[in-house]
């Protein structure tokens, strides 16, 4: 499998737009478009970037650019954050099954420090009232 459909594919396991992860990249739309369509080849540091932001390893990504180095049978997709902790995994089981809560999130993460700090305050605090008021809904 090529970089370009390694990048597609991890793209649309996330649910992302390319302008989605354009901006987590911090780079043109169509930059990731030529790169999924295999016009462009990302370089090394690239990689890298890529790999932090779809929080895989990162050889999953480079093997591709040493064509001596033998290819694996498994597709090399490690998570960084351990689903140990009951939270973390409560979180994940409601954004599968909330897509439009992941993308909101992802949104909320893309916004200037100042204006996530606003919202995710206010989202606390509509929970916190709606835990006071469960009686009367």
């Amino acid at each position: 499998m090529s970089i370009g459909e390694k990048l597609r594919m991890l793209r649309d396991k996330q649910n992302w737009s390319q302008e989605t992860l354009a901006k987590l990249m911090k780079m043109h739309h169509s930059t990731i478009s030529r790169y999924e369509r295999g016009k462009n080849i990302p370089d090394y540091q690239t990689l890298l970037q890529f790999a932090e932001v779809f929080k895989i390893d990162k050889d999953y990504l480079l093997m591709e650019l040493n064509q001596q180095e033998p290819r694996t049978k498994d597709s090399g997709l490690m998570a960084r954050e351990s689903l140990e902790d009951p939270d973390l995994a409560l979180i994940y089981q409601l954004l599968q099954v909330e897509p439009n809560l992941k993308k909101a999130l992802v949104e909320l993460q893309l916004m200037p420090p100042k204006r996530k700090a606003f919202f995710a305050d206010a989202i606390v605090s509509f929970i916190k009232t709606n835990n006071r008021h469960k009686d009367k809904m």
